[in-house]
């Protein structure tokens, strides 16, 4: 019997489908206005409001962009609060829509503080706050009550909520928190098939949506409004999922609203104990638990392979993970009349498929490392050296593999816990191998483990150029580096001095094997731990150009960040700012943005109008951001032309924001802003909005950066000793 727990559509009784296949019937009959406004009437409990309920024939999303459109007027500042993927598409939807987006985040599985909301909406005045009342991505609930009480405090701005994947399930109370709009659905707690986007709207929101401008035809509140109070739709509505949304209410009042809520959060406690039980983590802490959604994660990056198994071998269906938690987190879904002894198999099927799956990686990664010399497939080894050799100590193993899509996740579990950047991970070396926007060669990643498999220093190498002329290379000629140009801040990845002695090792092999005279690393801070130690060990430092940094301890946000500039840069920046908030807005955008080629080629302009070297060839570029995905933002300054006037490339790490590349136009005389400024300030934007310490950018443009109050971060290459000289030091 198939156990079909994924977050939606969910799984409809047959009541409830029979009701779709009544005939037919005109939707200007009497009938239809009858059934209409019954529905509509019933619907307002679900909300908690006395006022008007609007049925709209679209998707969840349909219902969120009618919201925008309707409300919102292009250049308005509005404020998103993000727990996950789907505020981050609120936000999206507003920006296409011509709104000044700011957005407060907490990091995913988290929520923000009702505090942290009430502190950004001090600061401005904004048109609106859009709010994700249960985030399906993350499995966690948002504190509505709390968060709608804190804006009203500092706050007469429209509160805009998503409830999709809450209505029915949990308390709106859309009358009592001053809510302004609430987008619901059928197709989620409601247990109705997909159709009908749900759309509560207070008396101000329509007077809004009522005012000139509004952005879309179809999806417009005003009108629908005005239909609704004659008993029908503005256009034709999906009939069937009327008949069935009619029959879900039903369900609802028989059983009581009140126990049906009761009844979610206990099918949801009950699920997540029983995913405990199998020794699995449930993500969210437990007073954020959502009543729909349990997120698991696993102990392994095998979410998507158990997900298959699970719907091929126990006929029980989940969702996978969103964005960056894709191969991490399952998502089980418990919306609508869900048995207990339903989602607690669900968990018990997940806990073995879990099981079973880490056991395979366990003897998947014995046979590569026991095969691997034989077949010369899966690993290299380091010249002289058999994959896993033991060094002379006996107890570390040394080896080489050539692709990064070979590395596993104890990879990245060294970047975290060395707290190196992003161009450390897997994913980076993954996109950059994939779509290298320099040229590389003969990639290879060195690994160096214990006896019992633990990875305890590691390094990416490639054959490649010096594009910035800081080795003295001669033209056309190669060196053996680690890591790629593109990675300033480069870390040693090494646990302790031991570690990093078999991994130099393992480089001076290759660079051997490769007839590579210079070999080494580049881009390391200069004070960075085990800096020295490759010193001693006669690698030969050179100083590169120094990188550039702001902390949030200089700047915590955006009145001390002003208050601490010399006075004369303060009132000039400050005059910019004026001018740009009245010729320009702020987009921020993820790498499936449909208009990224042309924001790259601004970039690639900016580069070689500047004369920097070709780092950016839009084409590449674009293909290794789409490919690295989750942590990449596009901050763009558009005028109110949509031309764009500035764009950055960022990486928006746990602790850092890594301003990456840019671009901007100049010489524009009916402009009275520079947009170099205006992006800047947008990049401190993205910082103060986040959790992240530090941005982190380029080498360039000093004297603009130190009126900006950033700090240079020396960096420096540490060139590796010859062949020679190597075999000298090993012999010693």
């Amino acid at each position: 019997m198939r156990n079909y727990r994924v977050t939606g559509p969910v799984e409809v009784p047959e009541g409830i489908l029979a009701a779709m296949t009544r005939r037919m019937i005109s939707h200007r009959s009497a009938e239809f206005r009858g059934l209409f406004t019954d529905v509509v009437k019933r619907l307002e409990p679900l909300f908690g409001t006395s006022g008007t309920v609007l049925p709209l024939t679209c998707s969840g999303t349909g219902g969120m962009e009618a919201a925008v459109a309707s409300v919102l007027r292009p250049g308005e500042r509005v404020l998103v609060v993000e727990l996950g993927y789907f505020g981050e598409r609120f936000a999206e939807i507003a920006a296409h829509h011509g709104a000044h987006v700011d957005v407060v985040r907490a990091p995913w599985g988290q929520v923000v503080a009702a505090r942290d909301i009430a502190s950004r909406l001090a600061e401005h005045a904004y048109a609106a706050v859009l709010l994700t009342h249960n985030e399906t991505s993350t499995g966690v609930i948002a504190p509505l009550r709390e968060w709608a009480a804190a804006i009203r405090a500092v706050s007469d701005c429209l509160i805009v909520v998503d409830v999709v994947s809450s209505l029915g399930a949990a308390e709106i109370a859309f009358d009592e928190l001053g809510l302004d709009v609430a987008v619901g659905v059928t197709q989620k707690a409601l247990a109705c098939p997909p159709g009908l986007a749900l759309v509560a709207v207070s008396d101000r929101a329509l007077e809004r949506a009522a005012r000139p401008g509004g952005r879309s035809y179809y999806l417009d509140l005003a009108k629908a409004a005005e239909h609704a109070r004659l008993g029908t739709t503005t256009y034709t509505p999906a009939l069937p999922i009327v008949h069935a949304l009619d029959a879900a209410l039903r369900a609802v009042e028989d059983e009581g609203l009140e126990q049906v809520w009761r009844r979610h959060a206990h099918t949801a406690r009950r699920c997540r104990e029983a995913v405990r039980a199998q020794g699995l983590t449930v993500v969210p802490p437990e007073e954020h638990c959502s009543p729909t959604v349990t997120a698991v994660r696993l102990p392994s990056p095998d979410a998507e392979r158990v997900r298959d198994e699970l719907a091929t071998r126990h006929d029980v269906w989940v969702s996978s993970g969103r964005g960056g938690w894709k191969s991490e987190v399952l998502r089980v879904g418990h919306m609508g009349p869900v048995p207990v002894a339903e989602a607690e198999a669900c968990a018990e099927a997940i806990g073995a498929c879990a099981r079973e799956a880490g056991a395979a990686a366990e003897v998947g990664a014995a046979a590569e490392a026991g095969t691997a010399a034989e077949v010369g497939t899966a690993t290299e080894p380091s010249a002289g050296r058999a994959p896993f050799e033991a060094d002379a100590a006996g107890e570390l193993s040394v080896r080489s593999l050539a692709s990064a899509q070979d590395l596993g996740p104890d990879w990245d579990a060294l970047v975290a816990d060395l707290d190196a950047p992003i161009f450390h991970t897997r994913a980076f070396l993954r996109a950059y191998e994939h779509h290298p926007i320099q040229r590389i060669r003969r990639p290879r990643y060195l690994e160096v483990r214990d006896g019992g498999g633990r990875l305890l220093a590691a390094a990416p190498t490639y054959l490649q150029g010096d594009p910035l002329g800081l080795l003295g290379l001669a033209e056309g000629e190669q060196a053996l580096l680690a890591p790629v140009w593109h990675a300033p801040d480069a870390h040693l990845l090494a646990r302790d001095e031991r570690a990093l002695d078999s991994l130099h090792r393992a480089f001076a092999d290759r660079a051997a094997e490769l007839g590579a005279s210079r070999w080494g690393f580049v881009n390391l801070s200069a004070d960075a731990p085990l800096v020295k130690a490759l010193e001693g060990r006669g690698f030969r430092r050179e100083d590169l150009v120094p990188r550039w940094t702001l902390s949030k301890r200089v700047a915590p946000d955006a009145e001390t960040y002003l208050a601490s500039m010399r006075r004369s840069v303060r009132r000039d920046y400050a005059r910019q700012l004026r001018r740009y908030d009245e010729q320009a807005r702020c987009f921020v955008h993820r790498s499936d943005y449909p208009g990224l080629l042309g924001l790259l080629e601004m970039i690639a302009a900016s580069a070689a109008r500047n004369g920097s070297p070709k780092y950016y060839d839009p084409g590449p570029f674009a293909e290794f951001l789409r490919e690295l995905g989750d942590a990449v933002r596009l901050v763009e300054i558009r005028g109110h032309d949509e031309e764009t006037l500035a764009v950055a490339v960022c990486f928006l790490e746990e602790r850092r924001l890594q301003a990456w590349a840019g671009g901007y136009v100049r010489g524009r005389e009916e402009l009275r802003f520079s947009p170099y400024y205006a992006l800047w300030w947008e990049i401190c934007q993205l910082m103060w909005a986040t959790d992240v310490a530090t941005i982190e950018c380029g080498r360039l443009n000093e004297t603009f950066k130190e009126k900006m109050l950033l700090t240079p971060q020396n960096l420096v290459a540490l060139m590796g000793p010859t062949p020679v000289a190597h075999a000298l030091l090993e012999k010693n």
